[in-house]
């Protein structure tokens, strides 16, 4: 009897094993990843995941579709949206560029640029002499991001010569008389034209503004 009662204990064990063997490596479905769930999310609802937080066993997920933002929660091991609403505090109409700006403003001394992709404004701010990327919720105005911009360098500006250095590379070409003096304004600096006179000859010369170069001397054969 013992035998018999023995035996059907090692069955149920072999049997129970089995079961677990098969459901394990067959049926067994790994956590996703984060990147995963992002997919997950944005392949079923054809939208757009802008925010993912990790809460225990699930995923919380903030996406945007036809420009309403959506809060879904998807349970990592089942792969089961468990809830999904439109997120809180949401109402379906953008916020205007003013709106955004009057928000801005409240924090940063001054605001630069304000531009709009999808529902998520991105704001060039100004502080304390500093720029910053402060990237808001287009519908609820909340703050999602803020970025230090890198200072760009600002070329040089070479100093441009006076009229009267102008006149002086002048004269030192030809001794004269000053009849007139102008100046051009090019992409390059510009130039002055500097006429002088002397009982023989009269000449215009053109002089490079920022280099002092002589770019061409014209004489008049009239004289």
């Amino acid at each position: 009897m013992k035998k018999w009662i023995l035996t059907i204990v090692v069955i149920f064990l072999l049997c129970s094993g089995t079961l677990w063997f098969i459901q394990y490596h067959y049926f067994h479905v790994e956590p996703l990843s984060e990147a995963e769930a992002i997919s997950h999310i944005e392949t079923i609802y054809k939208g757009h995941v802008t925010q993912v937080k990790k809460q225990e066993n699930t995923y919380v997920m903030i996406f945007t579709r036809d420009k309403v933002q959506y809060t879904a929660t998807l349970d990592v091991t089942t792969q089961q949206v468990t809830d999904l609403s439109v997120k809180e505090g949401q109402t379906k109409r953008l916020l205007t560029e003013k709106q955004i700006r009057k928000i801005v403003k409240s924090e940063y001394d001054d605001v630069e640029s304000v531009l709009l992709t999808d529902s998520v404004y991105t704001v060039r701010v100004e502080k304390e002499k500093k720029q910053k990327d402060v990237t808001l919720d287009g519908y609820s105005g909340e703050v999602l991001s803020e970025k230090d911009v890198e200072p760009q360098e600002q070329p040089v500006e070479e100093p441009i010569i006076s009229e009267q250095q102008a006149i002086q590379i002048a004269l030192e070409q030809l001794k004269g008389e000053v009849d007139s003096v102008d100046f051009e304004e090019t992409s390059e600096g510009g130039y002055y034209l500097v006429e002088i006179e002397t009982q023989d000859d009269e000449a215009t010369f053109q002089i490079h503004a920022v280099s002092g170069k002589i770019l061409s001397v014209t004489w008049d054969d009239d004289q």
